[in-house]
């Protein structure tokens, strides 16, 4: 089966300092790399190939994008999207939008494909339509994709049908559709007034619509987490550990390395040199005291810029494990390690990521027979305690590096005994 041909071939860069994309087997060089003409060249070159289905036409000469690139880098009037001999379509925003993102989320890989496939999406169904005829009705439309479909490019056959998404998370990526026309604005391929037009849609409300609506995240019984905790790896173990006393992101627990932490005072520093709120100029810093500390001592002794918590090791520990408990004597059957594969197409990885952290987690509790829970649960656990035992919310929203207090009552659930003693107070008719 041949193999399917990309709709939004990849910019290179050259040696040459140019920008470079192959389209049908040949090379088209843009000009300066990353410049603002080498990019506006490219979106319209990627809407000449979408346009053809998928290739060029047999007498296509590169130069002949150059006046509509011209127009989108020009500074001049919105009326210049109406006229005739440029008009601007969603494919040029989505291509435009396509190297925005990588400047954006440069660290965010789970971002980066969100937004492309939102613009595959765009691409599949709209590219050809002028922008000024893409309102809120297109973007109900396409939200309407979203509630049955997702982000998925196909219906889910493990389950022999499409898994609904939740109505807030169909909300987000609707808001995240009109980000991409909004950028459009600043790259003066759409107006202003078609964006203020397209946010008129309204949100999808709760009982309105088949969206699916998802439960509140209630924090973990500690009692569950203590019993799925004796059929988890040590590494595992310690990084459960630091995740309540500290009420960290999973990520921020996978990317601890020695030289984020500063260990010259009393209390430990840990500062993860990528997090959440980066890309707005805040920091994040995370005292590591009491068990945080004992838990991550034995795991200090390695090179500085190398990762505490290793898949590798895990693994090495599993394999111990499986050996020591092996009740064929070492004397029979195959030794041990010979059954192994030499070199197996999935190595561990050199650091743990959301999945499989969740999975070694949830593999543990259904071995431990407790009710299944995930990692972000044991945040809400953290957030709940320290909220309860401080009496109030400025503590939680320290630790939980939230910017504002209304986040961290989201994480933090009011604690029953305070609003028992509330309603003890309350007067008497």
């Amino acid at each position: 089966m041949a193999r399917p041909k990309c709709k939004v071939p990849e910019r290179r860069y050259h040696i040459s300092g140019q920008s470079r994309v192959t389209i049908d087997g040949r090379d088209f060089y843009l000009g300066k790399h990353d410049s603002p003409e080498s990019i506006a060249r490219y979106a319209v070159l990627v809407s000449i190939y979408q346009k053809h289905g998928l290739k060029l036409p047999d007498d296509f000469d590169l130069r002949s994008t150059d006046e509509c690139a011209a127009m989108i880098l020009a500074q001049s009037s919105p009326a210049v999207v109406q006229q005739p001999n440029g008009v601007f379509t969603v494919s040029h925003v989505t291509a435009i939008y396509r190297e925005h993102v990588k400047t954006k989320y440069p660290h965010s890989e789970q971002d980066r494909q969100r937004c492309d496939r939102l613009c595959e999406i765009l691409e599949e169904h709209y590219a050809d339509i002028p922008v000024e005829e893409f309102g809120p009705v297109k973007l109900a439309e396409v939200r309407e994709l979203l509630v049955k479909h997702g982000l998925r490019k196909s219906p889910d056959e493990k389950r022999g049908k499409s898994r609904k998404t939740s109505r807030k998370y169909v909300n987000r990526l609707t808001r995240a559709v009109i980000a991409i026309f909004n950028h459009g604005v600043s790259k003066e391929l759409v107006r202003v007034e078609k964006v203020a037009q397209l946010r008129t849609l309204e949100p999808l409300k709760y009982g309105q619509t088949e969206a699916v609506e998802n439960d509140d995240v209630m924090p973990v019984n500690i009692d569950d987490v203590r019993k799925t905790a004796k059929h988890l790896s040590p590494i595992i173990k310690a990084m459960l550990r630091v995740q309540i006393a500290t009420g960290m992101r999973p990520k921020e627990i996978f990317s601890m390395r020695p030289c984020d932490i500063d260990r010259s005072g009393v209390v430990w520093l840990y500062s993860p040199a990528s997090h959440k709120t980066k890309h707005k100029g805040k920091k994040r810093v995370i005292p590591i005291v009491g068990d945080a500390r004992d838990a991550i001592t034995d795991y200090l002794n390695r090179e500085t810029d190398a990762y505490l918590f290793s898949p590798a090791e895990a693994m090495a520990w599993m394999r111990s494990v499986s050996t020591a408990n092996r009740k064929t004597p070492a004397k029979y059957g195959n030794r041990v390690g010979t059954n192994r594969v030499t070199n197996p197409k999935r190595q561990p990885s050199g650091q743990y990521t959301a999945q499989s952290y969740r999975q070694a987690i949830q593999r543990a509790a259904k071995t431990a027979g407790v009710s299944h829970w995930h990692p972000y649960q044991l945040r809400h656990l953290t957030a709940t305690v320290v909220r309860a035992a401080l009496g109030g919310t400025e503590g939680a929203q320290a630790l939980m590096g939230h910017s504002t207090a209304l986040m961290t009552d989201h994480y933090a659930m009011k604690s029953i005994e305070a609003a028992t003693r509330a309603a003890n107070a309350a007067p008497k008719l």
